[in-house]
């Protein structure tokens, strides 16, 4: 819902020059949605505030991250990709958004309750050009690839792997259990976007987190998210933080300050035998 809420708020006001998500806002309970009002009320009307700022620059991170991994994305589809791995799904509107994705398929992988929260005010949208599968998937118990497998997924073809917001709140074990799972559904080739978190978090952050009842568990420098990733034959073409997203996507000044420990990996599959 936190996701969903700075999205929906970006939307309607960011320094990222081409952010757009209309599905955000359908997802948001009648209390975030006056919420939401009200913080672009103040905004379109040039008053200022703690509040409004902290809205704002989140909102501008969570555009900026979103606008890494979409075109990550564009690049995998460019490349051949036609099936598409969202993990912890949660109010994702990519298939619903992304033009890009009309006619691929896009499986949606998510808990029994966060997919039922989600497909109910689907139909507020248009209908989505790509073919979506909601696969349930309890991480932790069930097993990944014979979800994906009764949903229809290919493990010959090229895959998008999406790992947005998930991999911070796993351990190190619990990351690589479910690395192994993606390595062996993928097709040499096949692309992995993780989003992950290092150790730079301010204390702030993390107290943030906690109190959002999700508490970090994880964190990685660049080259231990290399190492993890290759030890899953994933090798790493492009690393990127906040600042170099700010760089690329943004028009004026993004505070980029609270964000340093936001990054992106994007990595291709290429087990030895291949």
């Amino acid at each position: 819902m936190m996701v969903a809420y700075l999205r929906a708020f970006a939307d309607g006001g960011s320094h990222v020059r081409n952010f757009r998500d209309p599905t955000a806002r359908i997802f948001l309970t009648p209390k975030a949605r006056r919420h939401l009002a009200a913080r672009q009320q103040q905004l379109k009307s040039g008053r200022g505030g703690a509040v409004l700022e902290f809205n704002r620059v989140r909102a501008d991170y969570m555009a900026l991250r979103t606008e890494a991994i979409d075109a990550a994305v564009r690049t995998a589809l460019a490349g051949g990709v036609d099936q598409v791995v969202i993990l912890g799904a949660g109010f994702d509107g990519r298939a619903w958004r992304m033009a890009e994705l009309a006619g691929v398929r896009v499986f949606e992988v998510d808990r029994a309750a966060s997919q039922a929260a989600k497909r109910t005010p689907l139909a507020e949208l248009p209908p989505t050009t790509a073919c979506v599968e909601f696969v349930t998937v309890e991480f932790g118990r069930d097993s990944l690839s014979a979800a994906l497998a009764r949903a229809g997924h290919d493990t010959g073809r090229l895959t998008c792997w999406i790992w947005e917001g998930v991999v911070m709140y796993l351990t190190r074990d619990a990351m690589r259990a479910t690395l192994a799972d993606i390595a062996s559904c993928s097709a040499p080739g096949s692309t992995l976007i993780v989003n992950y978190h290092t150790a730079k978090r301010q204390t702030l952050v993390r107290m943030y987190f906690r109190w959002l009842g999700e508490p970090v568990k994880g964190h990685w420098s660049p080259a231990e998210m290399a190492r993890d990733l290759g030890l899953a034959n994933f090798h790493v073409d492009a690393d990127s933080g906040l600042d170099d997203w700010a760089a690329r996507f943004a028009d004026g000044p993004v505070l980029t300050k609270h964000g340093q420990h936001m990054r992106v990996a994007v990595a291709r599959y290429a087990p030895v035998s291949s």
